[in-house]
């Protein structure tokens, strides 16, 4: 899975890289077209890291004209709501950790989660379309929850 979700990042133009973050998971740079996960998280919390990343991409938040400052609740709270579906699928569990980011990221404002229902469902359902299913490389199915802050846009000045 992760080979499938990285080639997803290279059709978008974006280079992937296993660096450091600062206190992030990942990142997300499209001034440099970079996608960054940490190489000290284990395979899963990598892999939703991953997911996480490509969904800002996919949800728009990378685009030209998009005020990721002004909207970084909703822009958090979408990508890691699209990488729970995406690692649901793929057998990964990351609800403990994810349920407490988006609370937090939407500020516990559900308006802002209904909001967010269409660009989740649709940048979803476009990453599991280009997914094999082979199964080969998928981790574990087990938790990342207990990690640090799983990702962050970063917007270049």
């Amino acid at each position: 899975m992760w080979e499938s979700l990285a080639a997803q990042v290279a059709a978008h133009g974006y280079t992937l890289a296993r660096v450091d973050c600062g206190t992030a998971n990942g990142m997300t740079d499209p001034a440099t077209r970079t996608v960054r996960v940490r190489p000290d998280v284990d395979r899963a919390q990598a892999l939703k890291t991953l997911a996480h990343e490509l969904a800002h991409i996919e949800c728009g938040h990378t685009a030209d004209g998009f005020d990721y400052t002004g909207c970084r609740g909703r822009a958090e709270a979408e990508a890691e709501s699209v990488a729970y579906i995406v690692t649901a699928w793929a057998g990964l569990d990351s609800g403990a950790y994810t349920v407490p980011y988006v609370a937090a990221w939407s500020g516990g404002d559900t308006a802002v989660l209904r909001a967010a229902a269409a660009t989740v469902t649709a940048a979803a359902g476009r990453i599991l379309a280009h997914l094999d299913g082979d199964g080969e490389d998928d981790p574990e199915p087990t938790s990342p929850a207990g990690q640090d802050a799983s990702g962050a846009l970063l917007v270049a000045a």
